[in-house]
């Protein structure tokens, strides 16, 4: 009979103003809307206030919504268009509240802390929610590049993603790197199976790019972190995105996301396929050096490279109440990678004249499958910034691979030769990888200007891998195991951590000190012939971190930053496999030791109204044990036969020394028309020895990336970007320069633009290719590869949806349930 009675107040009170009932709900606006949210308790006994009338009104006083607090004390309001507010609160035996909200492009949540209904009730700060976002937003510690901006990469992978955003650097085969070194990749910030291939570019919301971290990140990688943030719906209602597009090159892809947000529960699902194309094409050129004599080997391929896979992704939140949330989802990934290559062999004398010549095939095929299962948890509590985070990440992947190779000999005039003998070979292979990673994190904020952060974190990562090669001796025609090329190895690590971090500020000058703490084991067997094993225990190592900032006049800031990082071997880094390629051949190196780096940043960053950002840093990075290629020239015997080949494996080199100057503006010349122009300028130095010899190389670099984005008349968005990366220096040689252009248009139609169509070129000019020299005791190598990578992509989308927070709570046209108002506009 209580809560009847108190129901019937409340709505008595929040009917009482006349207008009420003439107002209209929020109406739905995408990505123009916020949310608000609370609780109200008692002052003095701390219990829930349940059934008072909460309203939101317009800066005119008038009332555009309204609700009765649940049992619970808790109210929310999830679709509220971008403006000012004020909170009205009030219920019998209390004295009415008031607070005033602002929503604007800050944040997408705000939650509004625990409020005391109580007498002489104080006014709280406004708060700020997030509206629009831009193309890309720097900070002193962390830039973000946002996807859906960005138009080259539409239709593509994770790697046509990050070949657009500043500061980063993406090879032809997809090797990333920042500030001329290798960073840690993460998706949704853990570990995962999945390469950036495997990444659809539609599933991503955006990168975030931190060349510094602090205790609280990972010490893994030299450069820093990217994080691939995924995309996750939370927007009211049902809603949605259908995609298509195909490419000049045979690829195409498209992509169904659905998403379902009702009350306490948010449904999201999503499916996409990719199939692309890549013609490629090699030169690999060498000059052999002996005692007596000089000849010449030229390896030409030539081929196609297709990957086929889809992606799924389903998962829910269940928001308990306003302060937990608890959140599962499933991503399950499959798809083949295959090369078929076309390839000639030309033996030369010291003249350069052809001898003989080999021809045949290279080819091989992996297939993966990938399954990676998320759980998280989140607390929130009343004063803002204060939350408790869990979560635990599985990741497993499983993949199969086979391979076909051949090479028949022959003289100058057509006719088979025995000598150098052909080569005939298959193999087959598979293995799997597990993933599995726990952590909690915790934030209070002591005070406005300081809080506390601290967390837990486990990693286990257990490989298997096995690989049998079988090939013809001639005369023989029986296939045999070929020992040298075959393996069955298993690989697994596990790395512990633990960090805190205190941040403080004392007027405009801010702090933060931090210690991390890890410590590793790995352990590695090979199976195949005799057994071997090797077991490797990491004590705790400490990783510091400190960062100071000071705020000037006319919103300057200057921030000097520094941290220790580890750069750990990769499982391949370790695996002795022999991959074998014509007359070159790599394989891991199971001595390999971590690499450690000690960072030291600068930071200066002013906002010019609004309009000019600019970023400059200059940083300093001293790494000992520095992983590095080397390549050595050996004998290798293969089914039987003895042949020179040029072997490359990694080494630990003594040092490597880098120091550098990074600049990004960011500049809005127009109203319709923003630039964002990065550059990196470096000076490396890299000592080493192996086998007795001493390698010292350095050299200046520079990069620089540039994005042009262009609103048009009709609803038209024309975005440019461009890429030069200058020569690199190698221990044993150098890189080319690397440069390339991308261009694109899209056309936004329909109400609201629920159907945009673009296009789009990438590498314009054709120009983006690998071309690098190596140089040892006996040879002399140039190896050119280049894939076609100029295509012509046409990508649609249209988006659906209907934002209503009460789909399933309509009777007579009426709303019934927790007394929500308001209604949703179809998009």
């Amino acid at each position: 009979m209580r809560k009847i009675v108190l129901l019937l107040t409340g709505w008595t009170l929040l009917l009482q103003s006349p207008v009420f009932a003439q107002q209209p709900g929020p109406k739905g606006g995408g990505d123009n809307q916020g949310s608000l949210y609370g609780k109200l308790i008692d002052a003095q006994t701390g219990k829930p206030v349940e059934y008072a009338s909460v309203a939101v009104l317009k800066a005119d006083s008038s009332v555009l919504t309204g609700m009765l607090s649940k049992p619970n004390g808790d109210f929310a309001f999830e679709t509220l268009p971008m403006g000012k507010y004020i909170l009205r609160i009030n219920f019998i035996g209390y004295e009415t509240f008031f607070k005033s909200a602002v929503l604007a492009p800050k944040a997408s949540t705000v939650d509004v802390g625990n409020i005391k209904m109580k007498s002489n009730a104080k006014t709280l700060a406004a708060v700020n929610v997030v509206g629009e976002k831009p193309a890309y937003t720097m900070a002193i510690d962390k830039r973000v590049f946002n996807v859906d901006k960005n138009l080259s990469s539409i239709g593509g992978t994770a790697t046509d993603v990050l070949k657009q955003v500043p500061s980063v650097n993406v090879d032809i085969d997809g090797n990333v790197s920042v500030r001329n070194g290798a960073p840690t990749i993460f998706v949704d910030g853990r570990p995962t199976t999945l390469t950036l291939d495997q990444i659809p570019a539609d599933a991503i919301e955006k990168i975030e790019v931190v060349t510094n971290p602090s205790a609280k990140y990972d010490a893994e990688g030299m450069s820093g972190i990217l994080n691939i943030v995924l995309k996750k719906n939370r927007k009211a209602g049902i809603n949605g995105m259908i995609t298509a597009g195909g490419s000049n090159l045979g690829s195409s892809n498209g992509s169904v996301d659905f998403n379902l947000r009702q009350e306490k529960f948010n449904f999201f699902v999503n499916y996409s396929f990719r199939n692309r194309v890549s013609p490629m094409t090699s030169r690999l050129f060498r000059k052999n050096i002996s005692a007596d004599t000089i000849n010449y080997t030229e390896q030409l391929q030539d081929g196609d490279f297709y990957r086929r896979f889809q992606n799924g992704r389903i998962g829910f939140d269940w928001f308990i109440d306003n302060r937990n949330t608890i959140s599962i989802s499933e991503n399950l990934t499959g798809g083949n990678f295959n090369r078929y290559n076309n390839q000639t062999i030309n033996n030369l004398d010291n003249h350069q004249s052809l001898v003989n010549a080999g021809t045949g095939v290279d080819n091989s095929k992996n297939g993966f499958r990938n399954y990676a299962t998320q759980f998280g948890y989140k607390h929130t509590f009343a004063k803002e910034g204060h939350e408790l985070t869990a979560d635990f990440t599985y990741n497993r992947s499983n993949g199969d691979n086979s391979s076909n190779y051949s090479l028949q000999y022959h003289d100058l005039n057509g006719d088979n030769i025995y000598n150098p003998l052909p080569q005939q070979r298959y193999g087959t292979g598979g293995g799997n990888t597990t993933y599995i990673t726990g952590q909690v994190d915790y934030v209070n904020p002591l005070t406005e200007k300081s809080k506390i952060e601290a967390g837990l974190r486990s990693n286990t990562r257990k490989f298997t891998s096995y690989t049998n090669t079988f090939g013809l001796t001639y005369p023989s025609t029986d296939y045999k195991l070929d020992s040298s090329l075959s393996s069955n190895y298993a690989y697994s690590e596990q790395i512990n951590a633990a960090y805190g971090t205190y941040t403080g500020a004392i007027d405009n000058f801010g702090y933060q000190v931090g210690i991390r703490a890890e410590q590793s084991f790995y352990k590695g067997e090979s199976f195949l012939g005799q057994y071997q094993s090797y077991k490797v225990n990491y004590p705790i190592s400490l990783f510091p971190s400190l960062f100071l900032s000071q705020k000037l006049k006319g919103d300057h800031e200057l921030q000097l930053n520094y941290s220790r990082r580890i750069r750990r071997p990769w499982f391949m880094d370790l695996l002795p496999v022999i991959n074998l390629n014509g007359t070159s051949a790599s394989t891991g190196n199971p001595s390999l030791s971590p690499e450690f780096t000690n960072s030291f940043e600068f930071s200066y960053l002013k906002d010019f109204n609004h309009k000019v950002n600019v970023l400059m840093s200059i940083y300093y990075r001293n790494t000992t044990n520095a992983i590095t290629d080397f390549y050595k020239d050996t004998l290798m015997t293969v089914n039987g036969t003895s042949q020179h080949i040029l072997l490359s494996y990694p080494i630990n080199a003594s040092s490597r020394n880098s120091y550098g100057a990074e600049l990004t503006l960011r500049s809005q010349l127009t109203k319709s028309w923003d630039v964002t122009a990065n550059a990196n300028l470096a000076q490396t130095k890299i000592n080493a020895s192996q086998d007795n010899s001493t390698l010292t190389n350095q050299g200046f670099t520079w990069f620089g990336k540039l994005n042009s984005n262009t609103k048009l008349p009709w609803n038209l968005t024309f975005q440019v970007n461009g890429v030069y990366e200058s020569k690199q220096i190698l221990p044993q040689g150098e890189r080319e320069p690397t440069w390339s252009v991308d261009a694109a248009v899209k056309k936004d139609m329909l109400k609201n633009k629920a159907l945009s169509i673009s296009l789009g070129i990438n590498d314009i000019f054709n120009s983006d290719r690998n071309l690098s020299y190596t140089n040892t005791t006996y040879s002399q190598q140039e190896n050119y590869r280049k894939r076609l990578t100029r295509e012509l992509r046409l990508n649609a989308a249209w988006r659906f949806g209907k934002m209503d927070t009460h789909l399933f709570k309509r009777k007579n046209g009426k709303q019934e349930g927790n007394g929500e108002m308001g209604g949703g506009d179809n998009y």
